[in-house]
């Protein structure tokens, strides 16, 4: 098992690095919408989440916030004690965990990446009339970058915390699906071909093999 006070200074580093680039696209993002309120005002009912996917989204995505942000402390005050009832002993448990903090570092790397390829303006957000499709940066390789980092981190966490109850915290990626699933559904409506165009050359949350121009 890694010594808990390297695990809490890795956790440190990933939290510094997640927000050093989010915290000032959010800054930028509430500046963008006091900009563009009165434009957005027509397009703030489009989407049509069911309920059942906000659950299994957005649950799993406060547990795994609340650990994230709290981990450093506990590891390091606590080591693994407050994790013992629930600890999944492996002899390969170093390889395990080694796993689970590579896929997090993947998921912040990419998520950071999706954000300043995204721009200020989200998708599942009201838009502006001035929107334009993000076809950018990890947009041109997936389409749902933000989310297929969220999927990374459902699975990534139990495999770091060696933590069986943190499994049922993939299950947020049905959740996932089913929200880029909506969010297609209204962007394809408002963009007709270019949205349909761009689907047919980007993968969803897999990147997909291009063939070579001729």
């Amino acid at each position: 098992m890694i010594h808990s006070t390297v695990m809490a200074l890795i956790f440190t580093s990933y939290i510094l690095l997640f927000f050093s680039i989010h915290l000032y696209m959010d800054i930028q993002m509430v500046r963008s919408r006091r900009e563009n309120r009165e434009s957005t005002k027509s397009h703030s009912d489009e989407f049509n989440i069911p309920l059942w996917a906000k659950i299994l989204a957005f649950t799993p995505s406060f547990v795994f916030w609340g650990l994230f942000l709290v981990s450093p402390f506990l590891l390091y005050y606590k080591g693994y004690a407050w994790l013992s009832f629930v600890l999944w002993r492996s002899p390969h448990e170093n390889a395990i965990q080694g796993i689970g903090l590579v896929m997090i570092l993947v998921a912040i790397l990419l998520a950071d990446w999706g954000r300043v390829s995204r721009g200020v303006i989200a998708p599942s957000a009201a838009m502006p009339d001035t929107y334009k499709i993000s076809t950018r940066g990890a947009y041109n390789i997936m389409r749902h970058p933000m989310y297929v980092s969220y999927s990374l981190f459902f699975v990534g966490t139990p495999l770091a915390f060696l933590n069986l109850l943190l499994f049922g915290c993939v299950l947020g990626i049905l959740g996932y699906y089913r929200i880029a699933q909506e969010e297609e559904r209204v962007l394809t409506n408002r963009f007709g071909e270019e949205y349909i165009q761009y689907k047919k050359r980007v993968g969803m949350f897999i990147p997909r093999m291009r063939k070579k121009s001729q």
